[in-house]
């Protein structure tokens, strides 16, 4: 049977990330400082905007195009990032050099690397990445969904572990970065936070399946930019999974 709130979240989702993959695709790097840091606290005044707006058609759904559009803004960056890393580690490892986190490449080291390495070779293997991440990503959202809507299981007192969960990762990655700078406990963060976000699909896959029948703006809007973050958050987990392992 035909329901309202499971046609508009799937379609509000689907909005969202092709919105976040054009923008990614067009915005490869920040210019400056600022433009990082403006996208960065934009994106959190519309999501709060999106919380106040969520009923008001169709106000809701330009905020929630304007939030996609800056996360992929901000997720074109890291990507790059990810794959700049990514390349230079191959390139320096068939050459014999291993390279530690946080290390930083000499200037003759450098010049070496933009003069000799194989761009395309490495561009290839690369995008190979990331399609193994979009592609692990579009597994467990399909898994979770299948689990949720397939089975009689109420997923929903997985809430409070969660919630201590994403904090305790968020403080991981923080002391890391900050300190131990260790590639390994990076990496362990990584594999715990595609866990949490896996679950968190299948939590707010859960609250879908409960809502059914719903047909308010709001808890349409609200599932749909939850589900949108998973899914965001997943694929960059496995990216750097993929990454680091590789």
């Amino acid at each position: 049977m035909f329901d309202i709130l499971f046609a508009r979240t799937f379609i509000i989702v689907g909005f969202m990330l092709v919105i976040s993959s054009v923008t990614a695709k067009i915005n490869r790097a920040f210019e400056t400082a600022s433009e990082m840091w403006i996208t960065f606290i934009s994106s959190f005044a519309l999501l709060f905007a999106i919380i106040i707006y969520a009923d008001f058609y169709p106000l809701n759904l330009i905020l929630v195009a304007c939030f996609s559009a800056i996360i992929g803004w901000q997720i074109g960056p890291t990507i790059e990032h990810f794959g700049t890393k990514f390349k230079i580690r191959k390139y320096f490892k068939s050459k014999g050099i291993k390279l530690k986190k946080g290390q930083e490449l000499t200037i003759e080291q450098r010049n070496e690397f933009q003069k000799s390495f194989n761009l395309n070779k490495y561009q290839s293997e690369w995008q190979n990445i990331i399609f193994q991440a979009v592609f692990a990503t579009a597994l467990a959202v399909f898994c979770t969904a299948g689990m949720v809507f397939l089975t009689s299981v109420d997923f929903s007192f997985i809430q409070g572990f969660l919630f201590i969960a994403l904090i305790m990762l968020v403080i991981m990655g923080l002391v890391n970065t900050l300190f131990f700078k260790s590639k390994l406990v990076s990496l362990l963060r990584a594999y715990i936070g595609a866990i949490i976000f896996t679950l968190y699909l299948l939590y707010d896959f859960n609250r879908l399946e409960k809502m059914k029948g719903d047909s308010s703006w709001g808890t349409a809007i609200e599932i749909s930019v939850n589900l949108y973050l998973d899914i965001i958050n997943l694929f960059l987990e496995l990216l750097v999974i993929l990454t680091e392992t590789d």
